[in-house]
């Protein structure tokens, strides 16, 4: 089922103004029916995976120190 912009920025947790900035950043996939922009959860879940920071493991992180 696709999502509009109100219930998308809600499953994302960010305003509907950050929302539309990745729209025009095109950081995040969506479709477009006249004026309504339209996600799916495959979007959302494409976009998630594009902003994960991975984990360090301690020893990583010491030898960085």
């Amino acid at each position: 089922m696709l999502k509009n912009i109100v219930e998308t920025s809600k499953l994302l947790g960010v305003s509907e103004i950050t929302l539309r900035r990745l729209i025009k950043l095109r950081r995040i996939s969506y479709r477009k029916i006249g004026d309504r922009y339209l996600f799916s959860q495959g979007d959302v879940d494409s976009y998630l995976e594009s902003v994960k920071v991975s984990a360090v493991s301690r020893q990583e992180e010491a030898a960085n120190d």
